[in-house]
């Protein structure tokens, strides 16, 4: 299936993406999101490694598997 992609686009099926008539992006909406989203993920990497860090403490035997 990729190769077939692969091919048309090569082939000129898909043709060239105008910019003008994509939609304008707002950069600070854009912003904001993906503030919001680097927030989402620091927060669970945090719970992560908090969870980590109580599953050691708890069952130090199962230290090896984690890493």
């Amino acid at each position: 299936m990729v190769h077939r992609w692969i091919r048309e686009y090569h082939n000129g099926h898909f043709g060239n993406v105008d910019v003008a008539v994509l939609p304008d992006i707002d950069a600070k909406k854009l912003t904001s999101e993906n503030d919001q989203l680097k927030k989402l993920l620091g927060e669970k990497d945090l719970e992560i490694a908090i969870l980590r860090d109580l599953l050691k403490k708890a069952n130090p035997h199962l230290l090896k598997k984690l890493k």
